[in-house]
C-alpha cells in the first residue's frame, strides 16, 4: 500500500539513501551537503532557507518502507513555491512513485496556495518529466549542479 506523509526526523536515513542511489547520474554527490541542510531544518522543525516563509517535506512509504522524498518552500515576499528534493530510490524508478509524490505536493500548494507560481530546478536527465506536468524551461545553466550536471529552471 502506497501512503504519502509528512517527513519525520527518523525518516532522515532513508532520504539520504534514496539521494545516494541517484548519485551520480541525478545528482552530484557534493549535492549531499544540500540536502543535509535541508533536513537539519526539517529535523528542527525549523524554516530551511533564509528566503522562504514556510517549507514542507514528505516521504513516500510502501508497505513502511520509504521509497521516495520531496518537498517545496515557499518564497517569502513573493508569490512563489519552490520545489526541492524530489527523488525515487533508483531501484524503484519507472513505478509510479514520483509521479504520485509529485501530484501530492502540486496538489499541497494548490490547496494552500492556490495563487503562487511553482517553480523547480532539475538537470537534463530528468526535465522531461516535469514536461509532462506542464512545466517549462526558462533558463539552462550548463553544469551547474557538477560536471555533466546542467541546471534546468523550469516553471508551472
Amino acid at each position: 500500500m502506497v501512503n504519502i506523509r509528512l517527513y519525520k526526523p527518523q525518516d532522515r536515513q532513508a532520504c539520504l539513501a534514496i539521494f545516494e542511489s541517484n548519485c551520480p547520474t541525478y545528482f552530484d554527490s557534493d549535492e549531499i551537503l544540500g540536502l543535509e541542510n535541508w533536513l537539519n531544518g526539517q529535523d528542527s522543525d525549523q524554516i530551511t532557507y533564509q528566503t522562504s516563509s514556510a517549507n514542507y517535506f514528505y516521504v513516500l512509504e510502501v508497505n513502511s518502507e520509504i521509497l521516495a522524498c520531496g518537498g517545496f518552500y515557499i518564497v517569502k515576499d513573493k508569490p512563489k513555491a519552490n520545489m526541492v528534493w524530489g527523488m525515487v530510490n533508483r531501484n524503484h524508478h519507472k513505478k509510479g512513485y514520483g509521479t504520485l509524490l509529485f501530484q501530492h505536493r502540486i496538489n499541497q500548494i494548490k490547496m494552500l496556495y492556490p495563487e503562487y507560481k511553482i517553480v523547480l530546478d532539475t538537470s537534463q536527465h530528468s526535465y522531461s518529466f516535469f514536461e509532462k506536468f506542464g512545466f517549462k524551461t526558462h533558463k539552462i545553466t550548463k553544469d551547474e549542479y557538477g560536471p555533466g550536471l546542467d541546471r534546468y529552471d523550469m516553471i508551472l
